[in-house]
């Protein structure tokens, strides 16, 4: 008989033993995030097979399948409850992968696994997934996490600042990946055509990011919040490729806060979508360089600085005789011999 051995979950021990078992008696893990984007996509009835298909199609299976070749076996075992197999999917499709091609070897026919044993909760479940893939060393893509999060929050109804706690998230971030996610399986995944293969559905759930992006960023986040259809209309822009990259996602307020910057971005949207965002950018260097010029952006810091600086304050920690005040001294100093330079030579009054 397999040895007992316990994990600790949400404070309870669980009981497991190691195990050798039967592929052909094992299924997939429906609720599992790494096989969501199949759920959410797909059009029709989920099958086991069509779940071993659609992970067979990934680039990273593939990878597994040969890498599992190459080693002989697995370096971790999956995770069992039941006759599910609630973590390592991946691995479960890459040995059936290699079991059809190779029938005669025993090696592909039984998967070591870890089988917990007991009543085990939903939420202990999904607790032992985050550890395993969040926090852990086998990192979910960005939407996995998000489904993740969203299950816990609407489905398990843990709160929002216990997911975050969990995960090691602020609570503001899991907020802002819960309308993210909302955003993208509401508006962003049913607008893809019932025809999308599986190359174009996992770039499209590439595209998550650029929703997590628009929810991190208060003023868009309070447009989207405010504005009825600008979220129907970010998503158009993802779709036509507008932003170049997630993190270009952070500059529309800029352009959205200036009127010319505006017009340029929604006139060329209409012309050439690609070009969009840098042609919008390039305007707003041109009107409003301190927002976007890396010089400029610091000289408004700085002045910034200087402004909501409360002069009194510095004024009595320049006037001590203390190696402290008269450092602070020789650095105002050079600060401002620095800059009458810079403007004698830029043909400005300084």
């Amino acid at each position: 008989m397999a040895e007992r051995q316990f994990m600790k979950v949400l404070g309870r021990e669980i009981e497991f033993t190691n195990e050798q078992l039967d592929i052909s008696e094992l299924r997939f893990y429906m609720e599992n995030p790494r096989i969501n984007y199949i759920l959410t996509t797909h059009q029709g009835p989920v099958t086991q097979d069509l779940i071993q298909a659609k992970l067979l199609a990934l680039d990273s299976t593939k990878d597994l399948v040969r890498d599992v070749l190459e080693n002989k076996g697995l370096i971790e075992e999956v995770l069992v409850c039941g006759n599910e197999v609630v973590e390592g999917n991946t691995r479960l499709a890459a040995y059936r992968r290699l079991h059809a091609r190779y029938p005669a070897d025993p090696t592909w026919a039984r998967i070591p696994a870890k089988v917990l044993h007991g009543e085990v909760k939903p939420e202990e479940l999904f607790f032992i997934l985050g550890t395993f893939h969040i926090r852990g060393k086998t990192e979910w893509g960005a939407y996995e996490k998000a489904a993740y999060i969203d299950r816990m929050v609407n489905e398990l109804h843990e709160s929002p600042s216990v997911v975050a706690s969990q995960l090691g998230h602020k609570g503001g971030t899991v907020e802002a990946i819960l309308k993210a996610y909302n955003a993208m399986s509401t508006v962003f995944l049913p607008s893809l055509p019932q025809t999308a293969d599986d190359f174009e559905t996992q770039d499209a759930l590439r595209k998550y990011a650029y929703f997590e992006a628009l929810y991190r960023q208060k003023e868009l986040a309070a447009i989207a919040e405010t504005t009825p259809g600008f979220v129907e209309e970010f998503a158009g822009w993802v779709k036509l490729g507008v932003f170049p990259k997630a993190a270009d996602v952070r500059e529309l307020p800029k352009v959205l806060a200036n009127k010319r910057a505006t017009d340029v971005f929604l006139r060329t949207i209409d012309e050439d979508p690609e070009a969009a965002y840098n042609e919008a950018m390039l305007k707003l260097n041109e009107v409003k360089p301190e927002k976007v010029d890396p010089f400029y952006k610091e000289i408004r810091k700085f002045r910034n600085l200087i402004e909501d600086t409360a002069p009194h304050v510095q004024k009595a920690e320049l006037e001590k005789d203390t190696p402290a005040g008269k450092s602070r001294r020789t650095e105002l100093r050079k600060c401002l011999r620095a800059f009458r330079q810079f403007c004698k030579e830029v043909g400005l009054e300084a």
